[in-house]
């Protein structure tokens, strides 16, 4: 076919298949964002569902038009009458963890302080949003040099601290909640591990988490059935209009955000990072897309996502292939533009939340952290592995001190994080601040180690002294129980006491590191080699 001169095909019966894919994957991801903060943090649903949801839907639309056009763009540039869209939603790393980081826990925290909860989960919405607009606008000014960027952190650096979100918020805090119905939830669980682990198909190529959503919920109901004598259905009250507007007035909110910029950078940095992977996926399919203009238009639907109310980001998809392979072209696209319009707006996603229980989620949220987790070890070389371990453990602190805010005893946690005696943390004061800033904590520690391994110990060293300043003004190990950013003048005695034990011992560990390299470091490397 000559160059320029194509009747694009835009709608294929691959389309179709592919659409059920994308569009519940992002009614997925809607879906756990409400979940999450309805049952699981408390926040009022009203905030949720009239507000978050149709901000995010604007996010998932803008993208996915620009996507579309996009491909008519290339159809018409390279005479083909086969290119497939480039699929584009909400990211699910950042759905959960920005949830579980930002949004549930300020909400927590303001409503701990004596806020209403409508007010709380109003300021913390308006914070979240304001984060939002950042991780959009970072991705777009990030996407005129995206590719001097690839090479700044190891893959496994940030992998590693991914993986720590993965494990300890993603996957264990679900796994909680699957205890509550293990009979429903391990039901859900077999499906997806003997298909997704496993590798075994479901007849006539039946999507597997939808399949194993609609057997729990029977199991669920069933099983209620026969214990309470009632099903116990949702009734239709949240099926009501809830239309996306723009709210300028997040931009006030910025300075109480500002302090949570840092937790949200890490995910900004892991769709930049991610783009530039999917979009070399596609390439060797033979469609030429161009990562800058990916991420351009990615960082445009986040801004206008941040503005209408979202609280996450969105990301380009890596199902490329598996959509090529399906024949779809631009179509799919459109009937997510459709769906997701609809069921955001008409507040179907909260009644898809009402519907399906806590145990059957659950399962669902387990499995994608434990595939989030596993591309540490499927992309980086075992040498690494220890690095990446290195970089879970922040996390795990993190959903220690979550459990601990947001439990019973949620007033002693607020006593003791100031008590420290004769310079020594107690138990939760260290977990607390351990976990403030995990992501990037998570990330620099799992750099660290990379470096070690690789015999670049001046890098250790600048590593080193990066960890030993933020933590000096709490951008990391922050001994305030929201995770703020500080002075250290400040700060009462005791809590300047600890951040002067967290930066120093960060700046010896880097000088005994490079004192070590110095002493033995050339018999150490021939050995090594």
């Amino acid at each position: 076919m000559s160059r320029g001169n194509c009747n694009y095909k835009w709608f294929s019966l691959g389309d179709v298949s592919a659409s059920a894919t994308i569009v519940f994957d992002n009614l997925t991801n809607m879906a756990v964002i409400a979940f999450l903060l309805t049952i699981v943090f408390g926040m009022p649903s009203g905030i949720v569902l009239k507000h978050i949801i149709p901000g995010l839907s604007v996010g998932i639309l803008l993208s996915n038009v620009i996507f579309i056009i996009y491909a008519f763009y290339l159809a018409k540039k390279t005479g083909r009458d086969d290119v497939t869209a480039f699929p584009a939603g909400l990211d699910a790393p950042s759905c959960i963890g920005l949830t579980l980081s930002v949004v549930g826990p300020t909400f927590l925290l303001f409503k701990q302080n004596g806020m209403s909860p409508d007010q709380a989960a109003l300021t913390s919405w308006y914070i979240s949003s304001a984060c939002c607009f950042f991780i959009g606008f970072v991705k777009f000014i990030v996407s005129f040099f995206v590719y001097k960027i690839k090479n700044l952190l190891p893959t496994v650096a940030l992998l590693g601290g991914l993986a720590g979100v993965a494990i300890g918020l993603i996957a264990f805090m679900p796994l909680i909640s699957m205890l509550e119905y293990p009979i429903v939830s391990f039901a859900v669980l077999s499906v997806i591990v003997m298909v997704y682990f496993a590798g075994f198909r479901l007849p006539a190529n039946l999507p597997a988490i939808l399949v194993a959503i609609l057997l729990g919920c029977i199991i669920y109901y069933t099983f209620h059935y026969l214990v309470s004598g009632s099903l116990d259905l949702p009734t239709l009250s949240s099926v009501q209009l809830a239309l996306p507007m723009i709210d300028l007035h997040m931009f006030s909110y910025m300075p109480m955000a500002s302090k949570y910029l840092l937790i949200a950078l890490p995910f900004a940095l892991l769709v930049i990072f991610g783009t530039l992977s999917v979009t070399e996926s596609a390439q060797v399919m033979g469609a030429h897309y161009s990562s800058k203009t990916l991420l351009m238009a990615d960082g445009f639907a986040t801004m206008m996502m941040g503005l209408c109310g979202g609280t996450s980001q969105t990301t380009a998809y890596a199902g490329f292939p598996a959509y090529k392979k399906m024949n779809a072209r631009s179509g799919y696209l459109l009937i997510n533009v459709l769906l997701i319009g609809i069921g955001a707006w008409f507040g179907l996603v909260g009644y898809f939340i009402d519907l399906i229980p806590e145990s059957v989620l659950a399962p669902v949220l387990f499995f994608i952290g434990i595939e989030i987790a596993m591309q540490v070890f499927l992309i980086c070389d075992k040498k690494y592995y220890a690095a990446a371990m290195l970089g879970v453990f922040p996390s795990i602190a993190r959903m220690v001190a979550i459990k601990l805010i947001s439990g019973p005893g949620a007033d002693a946690v607020t006593k003791s994080i100031t008590d420290v005696h004769e310079g020594k943390l107690n138990g939760v004061l260290a977990i607390v601040s351990f976990g403030n800033g995990f992501i990037i904590t998570g990330t620099l520690w799992a750099a660290i180690m990379y470096y070690m391994i690789e015999r670049k110990f001046y890098a250790v060293f600048v590593t080193s002294l990066i960890l030993s300043i933020m933590s000096l003004f709490g951008m990391i190990h922050s001994v305030l129980l929201d995770g703020a950013m500080y002075w250290i003048g400040n700060l009462e005695p005791s809590q300047r006491l600890v951040v002067l034990q967290y930066s120093i011992g960060y700046l010896l560990f880097g000088l005994i590191s490079i004192a070590i390299y110095i002493i033995s470091g050339k018999k150490q490397e021939n050995n090594f080699h």
